[in-house]
């Protein structure tokens, strides 16, 4: 039990030790603030004083001009990075902050006792001017919490990052100077603040405690190690509102502590923003740098390691690609036979180990042979795949309920092969051309209907005639399942002695040194010459012609034909 106990005790520290690590600087920052603000307002009576106006009025100035230029610097680290960090969060933050920058200084100059711009300084203005300050910069760190920080934006005009924030800016400082009525009340001397002006800054807190959750849950996801420092920043600028929502007097000692806060939470900021702007690029370079050097070192043996595993893997994808190359021949494995009075032959000479070329017999019945040659677009080990799928979903016969069967018409079975197509998961660029046809034993009519093969079959009648066929159809590709090609039946009537020459374009398509095709001409005449021969010693007359013709050129092509006899 003891030792249960412990254990879950174990299990509950790990998650509050990590917890307490990540937010180390965060939790810090709020005792801090809340320590100093709190013990303050316990010991107000005791530690409350107003300050002389000239003495605050030099605090106030350095302090605001301290902030002013963090705000500013900042915006200029953003501003000359340019296009090397097109974040759209950075642009944003750094011209929120250029914007309170000015409205600061129009703050500042207008504080109780300055000098003033275009009309004296007073509270009211200058009140209104930190109004406007805050809720700026509270509203433009909610819009950044909700920019991903992968948003990048990209051919913009950099001139507007500045221009909308002085342009703002300026508007405000006429508006405030020119128009002061058309603000509200935020100050009255000797009651202090009003309400309204209380309220206004609880909604900047409110505004800064949103921002905060939202940038917690940033950091859960990556865990950045800048956003502590930032979510600090934060804490330190809500005890600050907090700070000026307590204040009698614009010079007592709420107001101090709240422009304390505020210049600290002020260099944070800047320290985040720098940070993620320039420091850590660099040091991600430096880190690069020194990883290099690293393997620099082990040079030699990281190139004989990798060169090993590079090897391995070679040689695995080679066992693959001759697993591959077993299972196509398997599936396309008759190259010589006899179906009743009808001799076929085939050839297949792959461009790769494995090509993209298929063909098949098989016996549908006592007096039908059901036959196909098809070409898949590309090469290699997904042409392959491809044609073992072909092979396997072409389907010759209806099957009924009582077991009859029935044989699929040629254009029948490119339809079903069609519709099948368009339910796999095959990419769009892949499709296949093919003819699909059947034998008759009894009649010796050869009926087949055609997928958009490019190349026409030609017929050996005799005496040297030789004759194409011509036919048209659509490709199995994906296209539409609501789409139904137009396949047609071709009627071939053949007779004892005739020959068909059914092939794939990687014949016609191979070249000489010259680049010159062998062409459909070449092989006619070779039909021809040659096409009283028995398939088989035909077919070696088409290999020895291919030989001579391209003396020696490596093939471009899978080299595919099928020949068929009638006995």
């Amino acid at each position: 039990m003891n030792a249960k106990f412990e254990t879950t005790i174990k299990g509950l520290r790990l998650p509050m030790y990590a917890f307490l690590s990540d937010y180390r600087s965060t939790i810090v920052s709020f005792i801090v603030s809340a320590f100093v603000f709190h013990t303050i307002r316990f010991l107000e009576e005791h530690v409350y004083s107003i300050f002389l106006a000239n003495y605050y009025l030099v605090f106030h100035t350095i302090i605001e001009f301290a902030s002013i230029t963090m705000y500013v610097a900042t915006f200029l680290v953003i501003y000359y990075v340019g296009d090397r960090d097109p974040r759209l969060r950075m642009k944003v933050l750094g011209s929120i902050l250029l914007f309170v920058g000015f409205i600061d200084f129009w703050h500042t100059f207008s504080y109780n006792g300055m000098p003033g711009l275009f009309v004296p300084s007073s509270i009211q203005s200058a009140t209104t001017y930190w109004i406007i300050g805050r809720f700026g910069f509270a509203l433009g760190i909610l819009a950044g919490s909700f920019i991903p920080l992968h948003i990048k934006v990209q051919n913009y005009k950099r001139w507007i990052l500045w221009a909308i924030p002085l342009v703002l800016s300026l508007l405000f400082l006429l508006l405030v100077s020119f128009y002061p009525t058309s603000f509200p009340t935020l100050f009255i001397e000797g009651e202090g603040l009003t309400t309204t002006k209380q309220a206004m800054e609880y909604i900047i807190i409110l505004l800064m405690i949103i921002s905060f959750i939202n940038f917690s849950r940033e950091y859960n996801r990556t865990k950045s190690k800048i956003i502590p420092l930032f979510l600090s920043a934060l804490i330190l600028s809500i005890f600050s509102e907090a700070a000026f929502t307590s204040y009698f007097n614009v010079y007592d000692i709420y107001n101090l502590i709240g422009h304390l806060y505020k210049l600290i939470a002020s260099g944070m900021i800047f320290r985040v923003l720098f940070v993620a702007s320039v420091i850590h690029p660099y040091s991600r370079l430096d880190k690069a740098e020194k990883e290099i050097s690293k393997y620099a070192n082990n040079l030699e043996e990281l190139v004989n390691l990798r060169t090993e595993e590079i090897n391995q893997a070679n040689q695995e994808m080679l066992r693959d690609i001759e697993y591959a190359k077993t299972i196509q021949k398997a599936v396309m494995s008759i190259k010589h036979e006899q179906y009743g009075n009808l001799e076929v032959y085939s050839e297949y000479i792959p461009y790769e180990k494995v090509g993209g070329d298929f063909y098949g017999f098989k016996d549908l019945s006592d007096e039908h042979l059901a036959f196909y040659i098809g070409d898949v677009a590309g090469h290699g080990v997904p042409a392959a795949m491809m044609t073992i799928f072909m092979n396997q979903t072409i389907n010759t016969k209806k099957i009924f309920e009582s077991g009859r069967n029935e044989i699929f018409t040629p254009k029948e079975v490119l339809n079903n092969l069609y519709r099948d197509y368009n339910e796999t998961d095959f990419p769009l660029e892949m499709y296949a051309v093919m003819i699909y046809g059947v034998y008759n034993k009894k009649t010796n009519n050869l009926i087949f209907s055609s997928a958009g093969l490019n190349t026409y079959p030609l017929i050996y009648k005799g005496e040297g005639i030789v004759e194409q066929i011509e036919h048209t159809g659509f490709p199995i590709c994906k296209f539409s399942k609501s789409y139904k090609p137009d396949y047609k039946d071709y009627v071939v009537p053949m007779i004892p002695g005739n020959k068909i020459l059914f092939y794939t374009d990687g014949i016609i398509e191979m070249s000489n040194r010259m680049g010159e095709p062998f062409g459909e001409e070449r092989l006619i005449r070779l039909f021809k010459n040659m096409g009283h021969l028995p398939p088989k010693l035909f077919s070696q007359e088409i290999l020895q012609e291919l030989e001579v013709f391209t003396q020696g050129v490596k093939l471009n092509d899978d080299v595919h034909y099928l020949i068929m006899e009638v006995k």
